[in-house]
């Protein structure tokens, strides 16, 4: 009895757990997220503020605001550069478009004549299944047309609305970094003062684990990000595409979504490809998408297990039980949780396992 006890115990402190997990991040983390990362930012930025206090013997105020100014100057000198070099591909990539839109009819035309050759060379059942496909497209378009254009609105107006917030969350974050850099120490005692003496250990264990458990998760999800746009530029240059680089940033931020992938952009791009009759680059881009989702595949569940010294096919299994039961959130959360729950069980705030 006692031994049962002590599980039934440990189950609902484990169930409490989550359900306030899960509060926390349906009804707060996204109003605190601005207080929370400047938080974050000042626990990374207080050793160096407590050694640049020793090298000079400047106040802590001065060493604060010192570093988190050279923080958000070397951010934003990173941002300028990477926005001027973009820029200009861009401006290099409109210069193209007038001629690109002049020769479109001709292209159209050369696809829909390949289009009509592979229809004629196919046998009878599959020429019969494409033209009820056709119908049933054209049957269909002017709603598709109607709900495409709607999707459209709707998200350029979500867009234009979420544009004040994105600058005032931006203004806040910045304000609140400066203001916790320099009374992080008086913040955190004030935060320790709410708790009762016996939670204190406890909590502390719990914070370092929370902090610990998302840096490295943060961590692994740029380094995803980066070695899969440094495979699309290599791709992109080794196959003479003159805008190679604002290519690999579209495709790395479209990876960044689980759901979508790599796949999203180059699969119909080769599509096109092959439709115009450029069978080489068509087969070049399918190889492209090829190695990166080869690459993206190895490297995730590795990197996301070694944070926390995971089996690789536990993180696996998380962000396909993620996705199934909450779609692309729960692919990106459900692991994190995982980890999260493996650095309390390890530093023994929490008992789940043996």
């Amino acid at each position: 009895m006692p031994h049962d006890r002590t599980y039934l115990h440990r189950i609902l402190r484990t169930a409490a757990f989550f359900a306030g997990t899960l509060l926390f991040l349906r009804f707060l983390f996204i109003p605190l997220l601005p207080f929370l990362l400047a938080l974050g930012l000042s626990a990374l930025l207080e050793p160096l503020v407590q050694r640049l206090r020793r090298l000079w013997g400047v106040r802590r105020s001065f060493a604060a605001a010192f570093l988190t100014t050279a923080l958000l100057l070397l951010l934003s000198a990173g941002t300028v550069f990477f926005a001027l070099r973009l820029g200009t591909e861009l401006s290099a990539w409109s210069t193209r478009l007038p001629q690109v839109i002049a020769s479109f009819p001709v292209l159209w035309n050369n696809a829909l004549d390949r289009m009509e050759g592979w229809y004629t060379a196919c046998p009878p059942f599959l020429r019969s299944m494409l033209d009820s496909l056709a119908r049933a497209l054209g049957d269909n378009a002017p709603s598709l047309v109607g709900k495409a254009g709607s999707f459209l609105m709707e998200k350029i107006s979500s867009l234009a609305a979420a544009l004040p917030g994105a600058g005032l969350f931006a203004i806040t974050t910045i304000l609140a970094l400066y203001l916790t850099a320099i009374n992080y120490n008086s913040i955190l005692t004030f935060l320790k003062r709410q708790l009762p003496p016996a939670w204190q250990p406890r909590c502390r264990a719990a914070l370092e684990c929370c902090r610990g458990a998302m840096l490295k998760w943060l961590r692994s999800e740029l380094i995803m990000i980066f070695v899969t746009f440094s495979v699309a530029l290599l791709g992109f240059w080794l196959l003479g595409y003159d805008f190679a680089l604002l290519a690999a940033v579209v495709l790395a931020l479209v990876d960044a979504l689980p759901v979508l992938g790599t796949g999203t952009v180059l699969l119909p791009w080769s599509v096109f490809c092959f439709l115009l009759g450029d069978a080489s680059r068509g087969l070049s881009l399918i190889a492209l998408y090829a190695v990166t989702l080869l690459v993206r595949s190895l490297l995730e569940p590795k990197l996301l297990a070694g944070q926390a010294n995971l089996p690789s096919i536990a993180v696996l299994v998380s962000m396909y039980l993620g996705f199934h039961f909450f779609g692309v959130g729960g692919m990106l959360l459900l692991p994190v949780l995982l980890i999260l729950v493996k650095h309390l069980q390890d530093a023994g705030v929490i008992r789940v396992w043996h």
